[in-house]
């Protein structure tokens, strides 16, 4: 059986016989953070080099099963037919499964069977097929048709998208479909169409955001870090790039959970998604705050720590306005320094951290912390 401890960031590679099992070694061998399952009878022996070698005793079907809900992605020495029966009681939906891609024996192809897009089994069944000298199989439409993949916009640059599962399948079928699709970019947000995506001749950029209403558009895409109040009466997906910066100064000893509401709470009174913040920013006597250190975790976010004197190097003087000609707040020194010798940490630390002149949101304050905002500045934006 597998091992119990196998991460489930891994690739599991499995084959049931022996000209499989020899193409499963030499696949193991290219694939970093993979694990090899081969049927004991295989007669293969461990393999130099090659951590996680183990062996299985039939039946498949627990192995491969058990495999599918821990593992990242699975490559499989199997007829596509025998996988997916394997499968099909496990199967769930192609936001949660992971990429399965299917090699017969000879070593000739690499199917890519599910997940293709959101799992990575379209990408996967091209990396089997350089390594061992077969031709991918990729059935994607977006792939067979060279068009924009909707569910994967910005994905290497940290986009998320927001949609329902209805409208993004339907955003995706009318690109496939060569449908007119309106495309806002949001200036605010400051954020490019990423360069590695290609824009299909019927997504169509418009300048304002009302034009995505247009009755010509089958479906809309939007990329913003704001919280927009719209309706369009079709499909709508919202891209959320990595463009928000958050500043925090708390006192010792603050609960993640009262973090998280203030930041939570800040971020929606000024219209702005959570789901862009790309990074957490405090003093470096404050990286081991226990409070911080959670809910950067919980967010998958990473903190950036800032001596004093790089938070007072941003920080304007007392008869210095406090907005400039790009809207942005410049933080100036509301009272002498603290006992830490600076004049504040959540505006200084969020400007630094986004390369920014000024906070889009000032300081907002609870009684134990004070979270700040700045917007990343376009040219760090990927």
């Amino acid at each position: 059986m597998p091992d119990p401890d196998v991460a489930p960031t891994q690739t599991a590679i499995i084959a049931v016989s022996r000209p499989g099992a020899a193409l499963a070694r030499r696949l193991a061998s290219t694939i970093a953070d993979s694990s090899l399952y081969l049927e004991r009878r295989t007669g293969e022996e461990p393999t130099p080099g090659i951590e996680g070698h183990r062996y299985y005793d039939l039946p498949l079907r627990p192995v491969i099963q058990d495999l599918f809900a821990r593992c990242g992605s699975l490559v499989v020495f199997l007829p596509v037919g025998a996988a997916v029966r394997l499968l099909a009681p496990v199967l769930g939906n192609k936001s949660q499964d992971p990429a399965v891609v299917c090699v017969d024996d000879a070593g000739r192809y690499a199917v890519s069977v599910l997940s293709g897009h959101l799992g990575g089994a379209d990408a996967l069944a091209r990396r089997v097929a350089d390594a061992i000298g077969a031709q991918a199989i990729v059935t994607s439409a977006s792939d067979a048709l060279d068009v924009t993949a909707i569910d994967l916009v910005g994905r290497d640059a940290g986009w998320r998208a927001e949609a329902s599962p209805t409208d993004l399948t339907r955003a995706a079928a009318a690109v496939v479909n060569a449908d007119p699709v309106a495309l806002w970019l949001d200036p605010e947000t400051g954020a490019a169409w990423p360069e590695d995506t290609p824009l299909s001749d019927n997504i169509i950029p418009v300048t304002y955001l009302s034009g995505v209403r247009d009755p010509r558009y089958a479906a809309a895409l939007i990329v913003s870090d704001r919280l927009l109040a719209l309706e369009t009466g079709r499909p709508l997906v919202t891209y959320r790039p990595p463009t928000l910066a958050v500043g925090i100064g708390c006192r010792r000893g603050v609960s993640e959970d009262h973090l998280r509401d203030l930041m939570l709470h800040t971020l929606e009174e000024h219209g702005l998604a959570a789901s862009s913040v790309a990074k957490i920013a405090t003093a470096d006597i404050k990286a081991d705050e226990a409070g911080i250190i959670a809910l950067a975790q919980s967010l998958s976010l990473p903190v950036e720590t800032y001596d004093g004197a790089r938070l007072n190097s941003v920080v304007g003087s007392e008869t210095e306005p406090a907005g400039n000609a790009y809207g942005l707040h410049r933080p100036t020194p509301s009272a002498a320094r603290d006992l830490l010798g600076v004049f504040g940490v959540a505006e200084p630390a969020a400007m630094l951290a986004a390369g920014a002149d000024g906070v889009i949101v000032p300081r907002t304050r609870s009684d134990r912390a004070t979270i700040a905002v700045a917007r990343i500045t376009p040219n760090k934006v990927v």
